[in-house]
């Protein structure tokens, strides 16, 4: 059986991965505190603690009202937990 990938391939991949999700949560904190100033939040007086505990009723609330929004599904067969004889740790 011959190697896929080299162990070095796979932790640049990695490395790569993280920067992508550090740059997407940067944008999604931009956005979601651009909101909130447009909102009024940061013209009223409350702890962090207290605006957080506000910002998971509000995640709740949505995610009550949109459950497929809470539970992320699983596509095609790697994420399914089920493998193919001979198909794990090949490349796509």
């Amino acid at each position: 059986m011959a190697r896929s990938k080299s162990r070095e391939t796979i932790v640049n991949e990695i490395a790569a991965l993280q920067a992508k999700l550090k740059a997407h949560d940067k944008a999604e904190c931009e956005r979601i505190g651009q909101l909130a100033i447009k909102a009024g939040i940061g013209s009223i007086d409350i702890s962090d603690e207290a605006l957080t505990q506000e910002f998971q009723t509000i995640v709740t609330r949505f995610r009550a009202a949109n459950p497929e929004v809470a539970q992320p599904k699983a596509k095609g067969r790697r994420g399914s937990g089920h493998t193919e004889e001979g198909a794990d740790d090949q490349a796509a």
